[in-house]
């Protein structure tokens, strides 16, 4: 499987196999920026394949054929021309692949992580803290953001996420690897207890902002309370970086059972980052093979907590998204459409694509898509009601289709219940 620390050998690479990971494993995320073919979660590949051995390897298909049976070919880049009300964003990490993903026409970012840019470097964030040059951090954030953001009119960049099983190969890497680093000391827990680094990437993003004049929003990545946003409020407001957006990552069950206390809190967007809710809501790890037919973003579970974030958000103005891979698979652009979402981050290689089909989706459904409107009535839904407490004929709605015969006017009431 591959690492994040592996970003500048993958670019030398013509395709990528990996003995293990799912769809939302490290190598399936950068090879679909990368427009590199991969196959992953194969189990067996790196015995099977022997070193200097020709291969054929479809991206498309999963399928690896022995010698080259084909020319090497990239997945192209078409631009985007649909006219849609939901805003079609791409995601984008790597400043090298910047320009290729602007070839879409799309000028808005919904995600950019920045582990993309620490891993070009080679040098991990604690190597700055110990050498006291927390200055050159800054500098290689701002320096990475900036070759972005040429492409580009705003962007939303989330803060650092990194876990010390991923990064443990650069330059000044805890050597310790803890014992689950998925639940271990990354994200905006990480940045808070190290505040100089977190500080730095702010601090790199307000110089874009004042270079550039584009846009820029701030979310945080693992949040599973309301002090955490208003600590990185404070450090905005000690910087003095005001012309800036906040918003966070919806991807713990804390903040969406916390999402009406995040909004009273003040933010001005949330994003779904539905490749760690899944997981974290099925119980299913994401980076394992064995249970990849367990892992499921269109699971009545995890679709519950997005309606659920919507419904609240959509009443008191804050702007929803998603970044999650599962923006850009069909079904799911169907579902957050018709829940109202106002904007959907995908890959730039299905960017027209997913555009066409959301374009066609609010054709059918006309101006009914938006389920979810702000309204000046106190919103006391603070909780989503348990799965085991939603009876079984109140099903939700699953692929924009209504199960039961139920029909939209009572979907919203019955589908959400709430304390």
């Amino acid at each position: 499987m591959t690492n994040p620390d592996m970003v500048v050998s993958m670019q030398k690479c013509a395709a990528i196999v990996t003995d293990e990971g799912g769809i939302t494993a490290h190598a399936a995320i950068v090879s679909r920026e990368m427009g590199i073919p991969a196959v992953v979660g194969t189990r067996l590949a790196t015995t099977k394949l022997k070193e200097g051995e020709v291969i054929t390897v479809d991206g498309s298909t999963g399928q690896i054929y022995k010698g080259k049976v084909a020319e090497t070919q990239k997945k192209e880049i078409l631009p985007v021309s649909a006219k849609t009300k939901t805003k079609i964003k791409v995601i984008v990490d790597l400043p090298s692949f910047a320009e290729r993903a602007s070839r879409t026409g799309i000028k808005q970012i919904g995600l950019t992580r920045i582990e993309g840019i620490i891993a070009e470097s080679g040098k991990h964030p604690n190597y700055f803290l110990e050498k006291g040059n927390i200055d050159d951090y800054e500098e290689i954030i701002f320096k990475g953001i900036n070759g972005i953001a040429k492409f580009f009119d705003e962007m939303w960049i989330r803060t650092s996420d990194i876990r010390s099983d991923e990064f443990k190969n650069l330059e000044g890497a805890p050597k310790k690897v803890e014992v689950n680093p998925m639940l271990g000391l990354h994200g905006i827990r990480y940045g808070l207890k190290n505040p100089k680094i977190l500080k730095a990437e702010l601090k790199a993003l307000k110089r874009v902002v004042e270079k550039s004049g584009k846009k820029i929003g701030v979310m945080m990545p693992q949040i599973i309370s309301v002090s955490e946003l208003q600590k990185v409020k404070e450090f905005l407001k000690e910087i003095n970086f005001s012309e800036v957006k906040t918003g966070i990552m919806v991807e713990t069950p804390a903040a969406v059972q916390l999402i009406k206390d995040f909004c009273n809190e003040g933010m001005d967007f949330i994003s779904f980052g539905t490749n760690d809710l899944t997981q974290y809501i099925l119980a299913v790890d994401r980076g394992n093979e064995k249970v990849q037919d367990l892992y499921n973003e269109m699971h009545p579970a995890v679709l519950h907590q997005l309606e659920f974030v919507i419904r609240v958000c959509k009443r008191n103005n804050v702007e929803t998204s998603i970044c999650g891979q599962a923006g850009s698979r069909k079904e799911m652009a169907r579902f957050l459409v018709e829940r109202g979402i106002d904007s959907i981050s995908v890959n730039a290689d299905v960017a027209k694509e997913i555009s066409d089909y959301v374009a066609e989706v609010e054709k059918e459904i006309g101006e009914a898509v938006r389920e979810y409107q702000p309204k000046e009535e106190k919103d006391t839904e603070d909780f989503v009601k348990p799965q085991n407490a939603i009876p079984e004929e109140e099903t939700p709605k699953i692929n924009g289709s209504e199960e039961n015969g139920e029909d939209k006017e009572s979907s919203e009431d019955k589908s959400l219940d709430i304390f």
